[in-house]
């Protein structure tokens, strides 16, 4: 609280006054920037369900709807979205962050866990529900940009560009969903 009053030019009882602990202060911070994640992925589920009318919507709508608008911001939001992306990428995988992020996230997840059920009715709910937390963790891992393929491709190949690693990673999504073994009757 002491860093972020200091950077904001701010007396710290102002700061504890409007935010109250650090952890209130860590809630506002990814529920700024979650209203806006759930607007963009909600207008595109229903673009998505409109196109698709009343049958189910292809697994790369459900994908891309969800896992597009976090990469776009993270790629073109400026400094702030990166900075956010980072957070949220490293948060949820503390467990006392990530009850935050479930907060302020699972409502929408769910909405698009629902399509993926209609989209793949044959499939275990419980792979189910792994398989969006895998895209999830692929998602959060490509916004990170830990340099790993930088790492590992000695500099040849850069994951920078998210938007044209996005454009990879969505048909590896896709498949992976698509390879979920049907429920034996």
């Amino acid at each position: 609280m002491r860093d972020v009053a200091q950077e904001s030019d701010a007396r710290l009882a102002l700061v504890a006054y409007h935010f109250g602990t650090k952890d209130m202060l860590f809630d506002k911070v990814v529920e700024r920037r979650a209203l806006y994640m759930a607007e963009q992925r909600l207008l595109l589920l229903d673009e998505a369900r409109s196109r698709a009318g009343t049958g189910p919507i292809p697994l790369a709508d459900l994908v891309a709807g969800y896992v597009h608008p976090f990469v776009e911001r993270s790629s073109n939001g400026g400094h702030g979205w990166k900075h956010y992306a980072l957070l949220v990428a490293r948060a949820s995988n503390a467990p006392d962050y990530a009850k935050v992020i479930g907060v302020h996230y699972n409502a929408v997840a769910r909405k698009f866990l629902a399509e993926f059920r209609r989209s793949l009715p044959e499939v275990d709910e419980e792979r189910l529900h792994h398989a969006f937390s895998f895209m999830v963790g692929t998602m959060l891992s490509l916004v990170a940009e830990p340099g790993r393929v930088e790492s590992l491709s000695s500099g040849r190949y850069q994951t920078s560009d998210l938007e044209r690693v996005f454009a990879s990673m969505l048909p590896f999504l896709v498949a992976g969903f698509q390879s979920l073994p049907s429920v034996r009757r």
